[in-house]
């Protein structure tokens, strides 16, 4: 949210590709008025994904799964890729469809995104291991094991060499107290991906 009051600080990022989920179709519009390759998906105006990619890097909407917020895209870097851009929250009626659950049932549902060019899985999977016993089918541990399968690492903890649930970087804190760390935001890579090439 209050994305267009954000956007000074996400370009000094100097990001090639940011995937920006609860932001406003409006504010995503903003980036493309700057001149960057933008796309946004939701049925609210006010809350929804935005990807914001290089000016020089085109992208374009790939089909869209039945599962809400799991977006792919194909980027047009020097390296064309799939970006597969998440939101994971509370959809559907049962556990099995909410959160992570959404995520796994969109990548067993087409694996002909695995069969092209090099997969980015990137967003908000709001979820961990540690909570892996609260869903035996579909949970985090299964999405990474499903990723590692096919060649996907973890950046943050391949670079910072932790385990998945040990993590000591927190990318939320709930309720914004500080007391209640979470790591729940990830992006999952080829190992050897360079895309500037």
């Amino acid at each position: 949210m209050g994305l267009d009051k954000k956007m000074d600080a996400l370009l000094a990022l100097d990001a090639d590709v940011a995937v920006v989920p609860e932001c406003s179709e409006k504010s995503v519009i903003a980036f493309r008025r700057r001149g960057l390759s933008t796309l946004w998906f939701g049925s609210n105006p006010h809350k929804g994904v935005g990807i914001i990619c290089r000016q020089e890097w085109p992208i374009r909407a790939l089909p869209q799964p039945d599962q809400k917020w799991i977006v792919p895209v194909e980027v047009n870097s020097p390296t064309p890729f799939t970006l597969i851009a998440v939101w994971a929250c509370a959809v559907g009626a049962s556990r099995e469809d909410r959160y992570i659950g959404q995520v796994y049932q969109a990548l067993m549902a087409h694996p002909e995104w695995f069969n092209g060019n090099p997969v980015v899985v990137a967003g908000d999977l709001n979820s961990n291991k540690i909570w892996d016993a609260k869903r035996k089918v579909g949970n985090h541990s299964g999405v990474v094991r499903f990723l590692d399968e096919r060649g996907l690492v973890s950046a943050y903890h391949e670079n910072l060499n932790e385990s998945q649930g040990t993590e000591t970087c927190p990318t939320f804190h709930r309720y914004r107290h500080e007391d209640k760390p979470y790591h729940i935001d990830y992006v999952f890579i080829p190992p050897r991906m360079d895309v500037s090439a």
